[in-house]
């Protein structure tokens, strides 16, 4: 199977299972024959079309970052590129890129990219601290 990623925008708010059940009607988990406690925590998930489902705690927090302000923003973007540079870093570091990156302007081109990436954090943290 090929490998996906997927980014959308949702608005959320916490919720019980019992809470979405009250106010919906509906229980998610209705067919699938495990048992649910009404104090499950969770979101109720509304969608840009206007549907509203409900997500568990775990895995909405795990495919979800709060993005609701400027700086919100920045912190999620300053993470994707820290998680980024913690693999790339240790790989040219490493020497290791000397190995498998033999095309020389390849090479070239993925230390330069490491350079621009940690100054990129630079700059994203001098706009985090204004």
């Amino acid at each position: 199977m090929k490998k996906y990623i997927g980014t959308k925008e949702v608005e959320a708010i916490p919720m019980t299972l019992g809470e979405f059940i009250n106010k919906s009607g509906r229980n998610p988990y209705e067919n699938d024959g495990k048992m649910h406690g009404n104090n499950e925590k969770g979101y109720l998930v509304k969608y840009k079309d206007g549907y509203e489902s409900w997500s568990p705690a775990e895995p909405f927090e795990e495919a979800y970052k709060c993005a609701d302000t400027f700086l919100d923003r920045l912190h999620i973007e300053m993470r994707d590129l820290y998680e980024k540079m913690d693999k790339l870093s240790p790989f040219i570091e490493s020497g290791k890129i000397d190995e498998i990156v033999t095309d020389k302007y390849q090479n070239y081109l993925l230390r330069l990219q490491h350079r621009i990436m940690s100054r990129y954090i630079n700059v994203l943290e001098c706009r985090i601290g204004r």
